[in-house]
């Protein structure tokens, strides 16, 4: 089953956002809740289709990820017909086109919407010159030399300080240095690191899961998950982080920003290393050093279950067919992770408090983290002080 190439990496629409209600007193967030709108869950725009009809209307209409939508059902729906593996040069291109919309989402978030938050002017015209080219990514000549492209713009433009030098820095003091050498993505961190890190006792913190097969998948949630788990995932029964952080903690970059308590900046330091390994998956699609973007399995008579590593995280997907059509379909988006009741965002939300108890400092800081947390659709912030009225933002519904 194949889908087609038009990519879309951010919702437009601009409907019922993710909304964040926090409550706050003398500098410190005091709680937070979480509105997460329906359409951020696609698996029910699909049931009563034909298979090619489902993966069409995913790739069109998805609020987010349309690749990884589209190939996740397109995967599962193959598993749960029996049917064999794709072959190898479509498994290839597909692995590019996941690629290349991992790098697309991670850029607009690096180039367009960090500079701005953080008085920097936006790279426009740059993302716009990667965005087009990677619409189109898919054949191997040019993706070959899009992937070296896109690695030239983390070492020479985004992370410029960091490549200058053959020795990796160790400790902070040589990391800023790095960070001093030049780079845009170096600003950004430069500066967030500037305003303190955020500290979050060990007790607090989510744990940070790695990628998993689809077959593991199977094994910890079942033939089908249950409705409390597409909307709050857990693994083991614990709130987890899936995106960039988790698969890219282990880099000794990153794990110099954590131990800091810079969180966020380890969050898009980890970004950067994302588009990197993305970048050269569209060079050396197959690699048997990393793990498949993406794999399915049969649970099931007639039920598949697909897994893509996606830029926000992993996204899961289960089909049950009959009759040659959609019967029942369940898709757990990354940010449903992410963005859970007792999740990252509301756990580090918690955490975070600013010495000059300046509400819009701290309205900031919220913003900072739901950025780098990198919500599927376009989020609000409302911060209101304790004892005020504010408006209702329900837990993840």
């Amino acid at each position: 089953m194949h889908t087609s190439d038009d990519m879309s990496t951010q919702d437009s629409t601009g409907e019922d956002p993710i909304r964040v209600l926090a409550t706050h007193a003398a500098g410190q967030v005091l709680a937070v809740s979480l509105h997460i709108p329906d359409r951020a869950w696609m698996g029910g725009a699909v049931i009563g289709m034909a298979p090619a009809e489902g993966v069409e209307h995913l790739r069109r209409h998805a609020s987010h990820s349309p690749q990884a939508h589209a190939h996740a059902l397109a995967h599962a729906c193959a598993a749960a017909a029996g049917e064999p593996p794709p072959e190898r040069a479509e498994q290839l291109r597909t692995e590019r086109r996941l690629a290349a919309e991992m790098i697309d989402m991670h850029l607009r978030r690096l180039l367009l919407d960090w500079p701005p938050s953080l008085g920097f002017e936006p790279r426009i015209n740059r993302y716009a010159e990667f965005h087009r080219r990677l619409l189109h990514a898919g054949e191997h000549d040019n993706d070959f030399v899009l992937g070296g492209e896109v690695l030239d713009l983390v070492a020479r433009e985004l992370l410029a300080g960091f490549f200058n030098q053959i020795r990796m820095p160790h400790g902070i003091g040589e990391f800023l240095d790095r960070l001093a050498g030049g780079g845009s993505l170096s600003s950004i961190l430069g500066e967030l690191i500037a305003h303190g890190p955020s500290t979050v006792l060990p007790e607090k913190r989510t744990a940070l899961l790695g990628t998993l097969s689809a077959d593991a998948w199977a094994a910890e949630v079942g033939t089908w998950p249950s409705a409390q788990f597409i909307r709050h995932p857990r693994y083991a029964g614990e709130p987890a982080e899936t995106g960039p952080l988790a698969r890219h903690a282990a880099s000794p970059l990153v794990r110099i920003l954590l131990e800091r308590g810079n969180r966020i900046s380890a969050r898009l330091f980890a970004k950067a290393i994302d588009v990197a390994d993305c970048a050269s998956t569209m060079r050396h699609p197959g690699s048997a050093e990393v793990a498949p973007l993406i794999d399915a399995c049969r649970v099931a008579p007639d039920v598949g279950l697909a897994r893509v590593i996606s830029a926000r995280g992993v996204l899961l997907c289960w089909v049950r067919l009959a009759e040659g059509r959609i019967a029942d379909c369940a898709i757990v988006p990354a940010g449903a992770w992410n963005l859970e009741p007792d999740g990252v965002y509301c756990r580090e939300a918690m955490c975070l408090q600013v010495t000059d108890g300046d509400p819009e400092a701290l309205k900031k800081r919220l913003e900072w983290l739901m950025l780098a947390i990198d919500p599927s659709l376009p989020f609000v912030v409302e911060l209101v002080a304790a004892g005020e009225g504010a408006g209702v933002a329900p837990a993840s519904a």
